[in-house]
């Protein structure tokens, strides 16, 4: 058979670099939505990709299957094998982004030779909002809208949250004598949904940490929940109150095998060693959990989130935990590992002190591709910012303020920001939101330790945090 001469090289590349004259071959990077597949999203595949293979995984690895035999509830890792006869393999303009927006983010594609349409490598991305332009002024003025939004929830978040985490305590409470019922953490779940109170759940978390088992299943799950909704945005997804609430279930779920641990061991103040017999009980919370949760007749997505966020990407690991392929952890499940980390970071614990939110984002970015996938920290550093709400920094005017909506993307060092205290430590009255999109001379300097600056009280900072009044 003679060479195929019109296509010279092959190379991986992202929807936005998606050229004319490419030819795709393979979908190797998708969104949340093919993670478990709903009717619609599986027509779609089935109607436009037939012909080609699903890489699907299973509690036994992945599997390759003809696109036509998927089901719902399959969970798709990649597309391979898509014959070069099908529409959607051959690159036109505009492509990339309608493709993009389907959720279908980095692909394997054939490129032109030289002289056919389109260059033979891949084209630099556009450069994107600028600071000061009239799109970020633009832009700022909505932003604002949803800040103000924000402080008008802090304090019914405050009060939702201790409601909330009273909720989980008496659900494990109740599971330790066999009497297992998700209705009180579902009416909890509406509410927040109703009131929209997550983002400043979200602040109220990193602002007060939280004890070593039920505020922190509350706090991990709106980070969850927040973090999920963001990614689907970004990908062009609808997201609903059935989203919101499924992710929040969840996060709410996670740790419900701990209400099968002894209130001893669970509620100590001693940090355990890792062969010690009562770090073997702890460890084994996950398989109750999923064990419990399979007997209440939870979604599958949810009982894998129990049961598979203690593995880590290297499974040789000591803390990863239990013995199983990460090909087998749910892309769901994958990054509740990171916000169950990251929370456990922020949170208070009796043998630790709290790390600040700033802190822990680089502490999570240096553990990508050892415990967590590339990928999903990619994601929760997109969603929650180098600077997460709620974070205490000082500006280059020597002022110190609290973040109240991260940065742009494109400039993750510019979030929205209040000034609440003067270079010479008065506290502010009056507050003003400040979008350093807007603000070419005033950038942050630095993370500022809100449990080591204010030293009065634990929750002195989220005090004022709360108590910020926006002109």
């Amino acid at each position: 058979m003679a060479a195929d001469t019109t296509h010279l090289s092959r190379q991986q590349v992202k929807a936005a670099d998606l050229r004319p004259g490419m030819v795709i071959h393979e979908i190797v990077d998708l969104s949340f939505e093919y993670a478990t597949l709903d009717a619609r999203t599986l027509q779609f595949l089935q109607s436009n990709f037939r012909g080609a293979l699903a890489l699907v995984s299973g509690e036994q690895g992945s599997h390759e299957v003809p696109v036509e035999q998927l089901k719902e509830f399959d969970q798709v890792q990649a597309i391979v094998n898509i014959p070069a006869t099908l529409k959607l393999a051959q690159v036109v303009p505009g492509l990339g982004d309608a493709l993009e927006k389907r959720g279908f983010l980095e692909f394997k594609v054939s490129l032109p030779s030289a002289g056919a349409s389109g260059a033979a490598g891949a084209a630099p991305r556009a450069a994107g909002l600028a600071v000061g332009s009239a799109e970020a002024r633009k832009l700022s003025a909505e932003k604002v809208v949803e800040v103000r939004k924000l402080i008008e929830t802090v304090q019914v978040a405050r009060e939702q949250r201790n409601k909330a985490s009273n909720v989980v305590e008496e659900m494990f409470d109740r599971g330790r004598t066999g009497q297992f019922s998700a209705s009180g953490v579902e009416a909890t779940v509406t509410a927040i949904v109703k009131e929209k109170t997550g983002p400043a759940l979200q602040a109220v978390a990193g602002l007060r940490g939280s004890d070593q088992t039920y505020a922190h299943c509350v706090d991990m799950s709106v980070i969850v929940q927040g973090c999920y909704a963001d990614v689907l945005r970004r990908t062009g997804k609808a997201v609903d109150d059935a989203i919101n609430r499924f992710t929040l279930v969840s996060g709410f779920m996670h740790d419900i095998g701990k209400s099968r641990v002894p209130k001893d061991i669970l509620d100590s103040t001693v940090r355990f060693a890792p062969d010690s017999q009562e770090m073997l009980i702890l460890r084994n919370h996950t398989t109750y959990g999923a064990r419990i949760l399979e007997e209440m007749g939870m979604h599958k997505t949810t009982v894998n989130v129990a049961h598979y966020h203690h593995v880590k990407r290297d499974e040789t690991l000591f803390t990863s935990y239990p013995d199983v392929s990460y090909d087998a952890v749910h892309p769901l499940t994958r990054f509740a590992a990171i916000v169950d980390v990251y929370q456990a970071l922020i949170g208070k614990r009796k043998y630790k002190r709290n790390w600040v939110p700033g802190k822990a984002i680089e502490y999570i970015r240096k553990l990508s591709g050892s415990e967590f996938d590339p990928r999903m920290v990619e994601h929760f550093i997109d969603s929650m910012g180098i600077y997460p709400v709620g974070s205490l920094v000082r500006l280059s005017t020597g002022e110190l303020a609290f973040v109240l909506m991260i940065a742009p993307r494109e400039h993750p060092d510019r979030p929205i920001v209040a000034a609440v205290e003067t270079p010479g430590g008065e506290l502010l009255t009056h507050h003003q939101p400040l979008d350093l999109m807007l603000h070419q001379d005033i950038s942050v300097a630095e993370v500022v330790d809100h449990y080591e600056h204010y030293k009065l009280a634990d929750d002195q900072a989220y005090k004022i945090f709360e108590s910020i009044r926006l002109n």
